[in-house]
């Protein structure tokens, strides 16, 4: 098992978390909101940044396992 993988895998996720625990209760800039919350790009890439930073750490923790599974 490579453990430096392993890590960079597991800062991965942790960042993922971390920028979904910011998000999750937001809401876009709208009327609704009286034009209050990150506007609606900011929106969609903290949403992106929290998929693509969950997926590479799957990834690399993937890949830091034996070649034998």
């Amino acid at each position: 098992m490579n453990l430096k993988l392993f890590f960079i895998g597991v800062g991965f996720l942790i960042a993922a978390y971390l920028i979904f625990q910011n998000v999750k209760n937001e809401k876009p800039s709208s009327e609704k909101t009286n034009w209050e919350g990150p506007t609606l790009s900011t929106y969609i890439g903290l949403w992106g940044s929290v998929i693509l930073c969950a997926i590479v750490g799957v990834g690399f923790i993937v890949k830091s396992l034996p070649t034998q599974i």
